[in-house]
């Protein structure tokens, strides 16, 4: 008797969830969009060249949202540029509806800046700015540059390399005859 108690109560669970899921359809899809209208459909404007900040405004006057579906390097466009936009220029989608962007992160190379004389950090910072690796490849003595500042670099200031690229770079030791009498004192110890 109890067995035959549960099955009627899942029954009528099922067919009341049932009724529930069904009558949430039709609101959804019949009732609401009469009774309240379905949103208008608006053309998309068109943004490719666009920078990025304008292109979002174009779209919100439209009421649309937009999503930046990728970011490639470009030789010829600008960082921030909108390359490419889906659904194109023209097409209509109803109001709310999205706009997958590709944009522009400039160009995958850059030119090495002057980096002589300056010290390793500033370098370090400067080449890291420039999406480039660094690695110090040696150190030797100078009379001209001061302890730990670039002497050369390899490729050279002026010289176009891709992103993510490693630059090689010497460093000066300082003065060999400072050294040399900061070698000499610390020998001769009194004590």
């Amino acid at each position: 008797m109890k067995n035959l108690n549960t099955k009627q109560v899942g029954y009528i669970l099922g067919i009341g969830l049932s009724i529930i899921i069904v009558t949430a359809f039709i609101f959804s899809q019949l009732i609401f969009p009469v009774v309240l209208g379905k949103t208008p459909k608006v053309e998309v404007p068109d943004v490719t060249g666009m920078n990025l900040t304008k292109a979002k405004r174009a779209m919100q006057t439209e009421k649309l949202h937009v999503v930046v579906k990728d970011s490639i390097y470009s030789e010829s466009a600008s960082a921030e540029m909108v390359l490419e936009q889906m659904p194109g220029a023209g097409d209509k989608i109803r109001q709310d509806g999205t706009v997958y962007l590709i944009v522009s992160k400039g160009s995958a190379t850059v030119t090495i800046p002057s980096l002589i004389g300056r010290p390793f950090q500033e370098a370090f910072i400067t080449l890291r700015n420039l999406e480039l690796f660094t690695t110090v490849i040696d150190s030797t003595y100078s009379d001209i540059y001061a302890v730990n500042t670039v002497m050369r670099s390899i490729p050279s200031a002026g010289e176009k390399v891709t992103r993510r690229s490693t630059v090689k770079l010497i460093l000066s030791m300082g003065s060999q005859a400072i050294m040399d009498s900061l070698e000499a004192s610390a020998a001769y110890d009194p004590f």
